[in-house]
């Protein structure tokens, strides 16, 4: 589905609850928070595209799925070699000033709000196809240890608990252009802390995304939110070897949710003694969705969590090997089955999100993103590629644009907030 949950909303929800108060000192200088979130609401926000960069998205977002005439056609790359064909974007300015560009010969990020994309694709079967893509984002000099050290103050703030009316207090009061702004589509609507018998505390958010909210700023974002995201929910559920969850978040229509339990300053299981997060995880994913007539969907999707940190870096990767349960109309199911077992037979497909120090004077620290993803081409896969492709028209034509404001317009508010705490050292 075009409209995904960005990797940049995931960290601007997790540094707007670590910017309250301490949280936010522990961020680091006021320098360097505030270039991380201004690369943020730079990259996320509004931008210009060059013209080929315009044709060629549509072309790649329904090859997919069935990438062989892409694979064929050199107008669309950057480079070839063999059997692999090689895409490289680039991207800089500022915040509404920001511009994305096809660059093959484009460096790797080197200041601030600096991007770049490398989309790889190599046949390796008949009909096989491997896609390897990078996202590089140069953040400024704010390192791993020190949103680790933002995260972990948030963690010790919510164990020394607060009604819930306090909590709000507390965020509007910390938070109050970032609030104001989220609001515009996100509620919270219950936040609570309780003592866990066990020891620690837990933490249960609740909310509801309002597309309602947006009908006269965003109206196509609005229209897509109520037609293609309220449709969808599912789970996310991480949970480790011997089976104790470590955190549940969950999306039924307009609602969502999210659980976990926080003891001495980190995330501990929710059930039982506290204990260390391990190294090795796994996560569930249930998701479903309704498009035109037909009910899609997973169930049991599960993935190997890999936890990485070394003095430089703070990495996670989830690598996912065991096809899940489908939900497909039976014939189809039936006839899709040797394609949809391609991309979980070794060495399965794969996503990773890493942060690494800047090295060198000057060097900026860089958020990768990077998955790796093996498709079997078949009609039946068109087929099942189809049944996206009016989301993916109705959101590249008028939905992304107000999306990208809004994310632009939200990282901001959150940069000003920031900027505020820690200016008055979280006092």
């Amino acid at each position: 589905m075009p409209f995904r949950v960005r990797s940049q909303l995931a960290i601007a929800v997790i540094i707007a609850l670590a910017a309250c108060r301490a949280p936010a000192v522990a961020l680091g200088s006021p320098a360097a928070s505030d270039q991380l979130l201004e690369s943020l609401a730079a990259r996320f926000g509004p931008h210009d595209r060059d013209a080929r960069l315009d044709v060629l998205r549509p072309r790649f977002a329904k090859s997919a799925l069935v990438p062989s005439a892409l694979f064929h056609d050199n107008s669309a790359w950057t480079a070839t070699s063999g059997n692999t064909r090689t895409l490289v974007l680039a991207g800089h300015g500022t915040p509404g000033r920001y511009t994305l560009v096809v660059a093959g010969d484009a460096a790797p990020p080197a200041q601030p709000a600096d991007y770049r994309r490398v989309m790889r694709l190599t046949q390796v079967g008949d009909d096989d196809y491997a896609w390897n893509v990078r996202d590089e984002l140069a953040v400024g000099p704010i390192t791993g240890d020190q949103l680790g050290a933002a995260l972990t103050a948030l963690f010790a703030a919510a164990e020394r608990g607060g009604d819930t009316a306090a909590v709000h207090a507390a965020l509007h009061r910390d938070l109050p252009r970032t609030t104001a702004a989220l609001g515009r589509a996100v509620s919270l609507d219950t936040l609570r802390l309780a003592p866990n018998r066990d020891g620690g505390t837990d933490v249960h958010l609740a909310g509801t995304i309002h597309a309602d909210r947006l009908t006269n700023t965003f109206p196509r974002l609005a229209h897509y939110l109520s037609h293609y995201v309220s449709p969808t929910g599912g789970e996310i559920l991480l949970f480790d070897d011997a089976n104790r969850a470590w955190w549940d978040a969950a999306k039924r229509g307009d609602s969502w949710s999210l659980d976990l339990r926080v003891a001495n300053g980190n995330l501990a299981p929710l059930r039982g003694p506290p204990d260390r997060m391990p190294g090795r995880l796994h996560v569930r994913i249930d998701a479903a969705t309704k498009t035109f007539i037909f009910h899609v969907g997973l169930a049991n999707l599960i993935g190997d969590v890999t936890l990485e940190r070394t003095p430089n870096e703070h990495a996670f990767t989830a690598t996912f090997r065991k096809e899940p349960d489908w939900q497909l109309p039976p014939l189809v199911e039936t006839m899709l089955k040797a394609p949809l077992q391609r991309p979980f037979q070794p060495p399965g497909a794969s996503l990773t999100f890493d942060i690494r120090d800047g090295q060198g004077q000057d060097a900026p620290s860089v958020i990768f993103r990077e998955y790796d993803l093996t498709v079997r081409e078949s009609r039946i896969m068109r087929w099942l590629g189809g049944l996206g492709d009016a989301a993916v028209e109705d959101f590249r034509t008028g939905a992304e644009v107000e999306f990208d404001r809004f994310a632009g317009e939200t990282l901001s508010a959150l940069r000003a907030d920031v900027a505020q705490l820690t200016q008055t050292g979280g006092q």
